[in-house]
């Protein structure tokens, strides 16, 4: 404020200060023009002195007592000086005559090089008897304009009363003030220890009405503070809440053993488990915030996936997708999508739920339902249709002979026969694989075993032309096993191996005993197997297409049966073949501590 009131005052003292100059300035010209007027009325003599006295020149240098004279001087017409008077220092400037009437009355301002002063000098011409004698110039100080004693008691009255005003006015501000800076405190006080406090202070006028405004103000926001506090604490407790329930529901997606994706209600993806890697070939990084054009290269399964989205929960149909991935063509995967909506909005889908299932399994389980009953009903048929054709035959004129009746009666037999095998292989293979077959496991004789079973064979054989031997060295070691299976398996390889047999072939069966092992040999000198097939032959309903397989009558489930109730008793049965020469099918059996031993 003191700074205030002390540029206040220069200011003013500044803008006196330029009147006064100007004021002077104005002075110096209306004096200059009129003595420069005055003495241009003289003669040249009356101007210059003849005795040495004063003369009009020096009257006018001392006419002014503010020091603003300069200097006074006539010339000829020429531009020599004649005389001057002069203040002290003062050297008066070489003037340049013109000889245009018009510049010889005027005034011109410069400065003086020895001075640095800056004059203003008025000039005007002489005349005689209308003749031209001379010019008469005249000149003056334009900065020597100053504060008189008289001005400065102005000024220092005026800056007074301006000087005192200010510690008065300080008092009355400071007083209006200390409220406001009371409030301050407590206001700061309250902002520190974080609650809004109103502010107990007195005041009047309109510091009082705003104060109780502020009251007022401060209680309301100190209210919405509390009730956002509150839902802060709410807003956070939700949003853990959800967190947490984000994390459980990942973490369930996580462990299904299915492929999960979730697509927004712009079919961006925003989620997906980690087994996406071994559908798409793609980590999580190259599926999640991407659009599915992005990242599937099936045009199928991109359309299904584009339709999935945006759809209303009431026009929502079930929908699924089957397809082979690029990296393993062998697999079929299945996509199914479900909506994700809320049951009380009628609103599009928030988004669509896809999992992708591994279906391979199933589909070659549909496809070998499918063939099963196909190669069953091809089976059950062949028989039924020769029944049905003796049966009618027996019925007819063909049923008065006894040689078609005695022809008729061994067909039937042998096809009731084969029915019979057909379904009783159905039966133990079906509860094998469906793990209901009880298996009786006792201790037996080996070697009475197979000679019973080899001995059955031999007698049920309708060729003569097979000849049988057998192999069996004596004390062969007892084993735990299911007699009536194993010797089901046996019967099925020593019938096969006479169906598959050329003319005057050979049936063997041998046995084989070391410390850990039996090895059970059914050998024959028959078709033989190819290489590609001796795996398949163990395949349910598999027949080769070769000629010479089909030319014998077989339904494909001796093998088959006979390989599960050898791998019952935790046993192997392999084949080996010359295609052409023979075929040798070996059943291994294990010991008991050899069993024992491996299952260590």
């Amino acid at each position: 404020m003191i700074a205030a009131s002390l540029l206040v005052i220069a200011l003013i003292i500044t803008l006196l200060f330029d009147n006064q100059r100007e004021a002077h300035e104005r002075e110096i010209r209306a004096q200059g023009v009129a003595l420069a007027r005055v003495l241009s009325g003289l003669s040249l003599e009356q101007l210059i002195p003849s005795d040495g006295g004063p003369g009009v020149l020096k009257a006018i240098s001392v006419s002014r007592s503010d020091d603003a004279f300069a200097y006074a001087s006539t010339a000829s017409p020429d531009g020599s000086t004649l005389h001057e008077i002069t203040a002290p220092g003062v050297v008066v400037p070489q003037a340049e005559q013109s000889s245009d009437p018009r510049s010889w009355l005027g005034a011109s301002e410069y400065a003086l090089p020895n001075l640095k002063r800056n004059v203003i000098e008025f000039h005007a011409p002489v005349f005689d008897d209308g003749q031209l004698t001379g010019h008469v110039r005249l000149a003056y100080f334009t900065d020597n304009a100053g504060i008189s004693q008289q001005q400065l008691q102005f000024f220092a009255m005026l800056a007074l009363p301006i000087f005192l005003l200010t510690p008065i006015f300080f008092f009355f501000l400071r007083r209006e003030l200390g409220p406001l800076r009371r409030m301050g405190e407590q206001l700061g006080g309250a902002l520190q220890e974080g609650n809004l406090q109103r502010i107990e202070l007195e005041a009047s006028g309109e510091l009082g009405v705003f104060i109780r405004s502020l009251n007022d103000f401060l209680e309301r926001t100190g209210g919405r503070f509390a009730e956002l506090e509150s839902e802060q604490a709410r807003l956070i407790t939700s949003t853990k809440l959800l967190s947490y329930k984000k994390t459980r529901i990942e973490r369930i997606l996580e462990s299904l053993p299915e492929t999960v994706l979730v697509l927004d209600d712009t079919g961006t993806v925003c989620y997906a488990n980690t087994r996406v890697a071994a559908v798409f070939g793609k980590q999580i990084d190259g599926i999640i915030a991407r659009q599915p054009e992005e990242w599937c290269k099936n045009d199928e399964l991109l359309q299904f996936l584009n339709n999935c989205s945006g759809q209303r929960p009431a026009d929502y149909l079930s929908k699924s997708f089957e397809f082979q991935p690029e990296q393993d063509p062998q697999k079929t995967i299945a996509a199914f999508a479900y909506p994700l909506f809320s049951p009380n909005d009628d609103s599009p889908s928030l988004g669509t739920l896809i999992v992708f299932r591994d279906i391979t399994l199933e589909v070659m389980a549909r496809n070998a339902r499918g063939e099963f009953v196909a190669h069953v009903a091809h089976e059950l048929k062949a028989p039924l249709n020769v029944l049905g054709m003796y049966s009618e035959s027996l019925q007819g004129e063909d049923g008065d002979n006894e040689e078609f009746r005695i022809e008729a009666h061994n067909v039937i037999r042998d096809e009731v026969e084969r029915l019979s095998d057909l379904i009783g292989n159905l039966l133990s293979i079906t509860k094998i694989e469906m793990g209901s077959l009880a298996i009786d496991r006792q201790r037996m004789r080996l070697g009475e075993m197979l000679e019973d079973t080899f001995e059955a064979v031999k007698r049920g054989a309708r060729r003569d032309d097979i000849k049988f031997e057998i192999d069996l060295p004596k004390n062969i070691s007892p084993i735990v096993a299911d007699k009536a299976l194993l010797r089901i398996a046996v019967n099925n390889l020593l019938t096969n191996a006479i169906k598959y047999n050329r003319p005057d072939g050979t049936v063997s069966l041998s046995v084989d005993e070391s410390d850990g092992e039996l090895k059970i040999c059914v050998r024959d000198t028959g078709i033989g197997i190819e290489a590609e097939e001796r795996e398949r032959v163990f395949e349910k309903f598999y027949r080769s297409e070769s000629e010479p397989v089909r030319a014998v009558r077989g339904h494909g489930l001796g093998l088959a049966l006979a390989r599960n109730i050898v791998q019952l008793h935790h046993g192997d049965l392999a084949v080996d073949s010359e295609p052409g020469e023979w075929t040798e099918f070996t059943i291994r059996l294990w010991k008991d501590a050899e069993a024992i031993k491996l299952a260590i």
